[in-house]
């Protein structure tokens, strides 16, 4: 049998009982041995008093002739008492257990020396513990032998291990039926995660795992699938959400593109109307190819195929760089774009990410600022961090907004951004590009106009 493709509680009632039972086996031979050895002790305690009685009742006679009288020693039924000389010569014997023979013994042959203890078997195979010692009586010297029948020892430990044989496998039974029920009972949440989970999916995301428990394991488990439920649910909506976005976004420059060039179809135009046509026409192109270039690199950064690199960078002149690049876009609505020119920052970053961070805050604080305005663009360095700055004179965000900005396709006036030619990803994109190397991009509106842009950068100094 293949443990490994059984169920949990089968297992963990099998281990169970296994473990069980080398702990019962276990028990019952440290409890026989004791049981052995205290019947044994006990054994030989009697043997002990019964040489003490024997010491007493013992007289001597003419050279080494010893004699007991037989009534006193009555009392002791199936027991046998032999005295020897030391010179080997068996001076007195008891009658005999229910008529069988010792071995054959001689103290020349066996010294004693002091009290023995010994067990061994009669010719018939009777099992006797016997005693030996010396003793001195009127000063003349003679060797003990006491022996009582060990079969009601066996007899005692027999029935003790009768009990055992019935007992321990009677206990093994109930403990693992108790096992097994306890198991199932145990793991019973297990089988009501596993039929929900069974339940849940993409129509019902918003179902979780039920927690009987949430201090155990299984419940830390079920909290742990259902925070990841969680996650898989806000991903599957944001999904869904950016699925909508992109494909609206997608479907306004496509309809223009379509209307115009139907309208252009339907009468003879001039040359200067077909111009006109063609140009608006290139115009929302240009408009769905920055949205589906932006599109495709938010999918890159979603799928982490962007591979990032860190060169030594020169911040200080990186910023005004890319200031010279963006603007025209700020002359065209008579802004000014003010950089003070400090000592060159060298830090290690991804170039072109930082870029394109900078440069959607710029795009961004153009079209959302007032015509004649300035834009500030500041370089701070605190301690070993990086933090620049880039502040407008725009409308300022509502603080339950801060962080909603920063979501794709998100729009504070969405009528208002069409008409600039906003798509709602440029803020997306830059936070991306900050976060990916470490940083964090936040906003902090005015008071009263104008909103801060901040890009922190923790320990980025080469």
């Amino acid at each position: 049998m293949d443990l490994n493709k059984t169920n949990i509680r089968f297992r963990l009632t099998w281990w169970y009982s296994v473990t069980l039972l080398i702990i019962l086996a276990l028990y019952a031979g440290i409890t026989l041995l004791l049981t052995f050895m205290n019947l044994r002790r006990d054994l030989d305690k009697l043997l002990e008093k019964d040489y003490e009685v024997i010491e007493e009742m013992v007289e001597t006679g003419r050279g080494d002739t010893v004699h007991i009288d037989e009534d006193d020693i009555s009392f002791m039924e199936e027991r046998w008492v032999e005295i020897w000389s030391p010179g080997g010569k068996l001076l007195y014997n008891s009658r005999p257990f229910s008529g069988r023979d010792l071995p054959e013994w001689s103290p020349l042959k066996e010294p004693v020396t002091a009290l023995t203890f010994s067990s061994l078997r009669t010719k018939n195979q009777v099992r006797l513990r016997s005693l030996t010692g010396n003793a001195n009586i009127e000063g003349h010297e003679f060797i003990f032998r006491l022996f009582r029948p060990e079969e009601p020892m066996y007899s005692e430990l027999w029935k003790f291990l009768l009990l055992l044989l019935i007992g321990l496998p009677l206990a093994l039974i109930v403990a693992t039926l108790g096992g097994y029920w306890l198991a199932g009972r145990l793991l019973s949440p297990v089988g009501k995660m596993t039929d929900k989970a069974h339940r849940i999916s993409s129509h019902n995301l918003h179902e979780r795992l039920p927690v009987d428990n949430p201090a155990d394991e299984l419940g830390q488990l079920a909290l742990t699938f259902n925070n990841l439920l969680d996650r898989i649910e806000d991903s599957f909506n944001r999904l869904k959400q950016f699925t909508y976005d992109a494909a609206h976004e997608l479907r306004t420059p496509l309809t223009a593109i379509r209307s115009t060039g139907e309208v252009a179809l339907q009468d003879p135009q001039s040359k200067e109307n077909y111009r006109e046509i063609i140009g608006s026409i290139l115009e929302e192109n240009n408009r769905l190819t920055h949205l589906v270039n932006s599109l495709l690199f938010l999918s890159r950064a979603d799928s982490d195929a962007y591979k990032l690199t860190r060169e030594p960078v020169d911040l200080t002149r990186l910023i005004a760089q890319t200031i010279d690049f963006i603007l025209p876009l700020a002359e065209e609505k008579k802004q000014q774009i003010l950089f003070e020119d400090k000592e060159p920052v060298h830090i290690q970053a991804d170039k072109t990410l930082f870029r394109q961070a900078l440069l959607n805050l710029l795009d961004n604080a153009i079209k959302y600022a007032p015509g004649e305005s300035v834009i500030t663009v500041r370089l701070k360095v605190p301690g070993h961090n990086v933090q620049v700055e880039v502040t407008d004179m725009g409308t300022p965000i509502p603080a339950d907004r801060k962080e909603k900005i920063f979501e794709r396709f998100y729009r504070l006036d969405k009528s208002r951004s069409k008409e600039l030619g906003g798509s709602g990803l440029g803020l997306a994109i830059a936070k991306w590009a900050v976060e990916i190397q470490g940083g964090t991009l936040t906003v902090e509106p005015g008071t009263e106009k104008g909103n801060t842009f901040i890009i922190f950068f923790p320990d980025i100094l080469s």
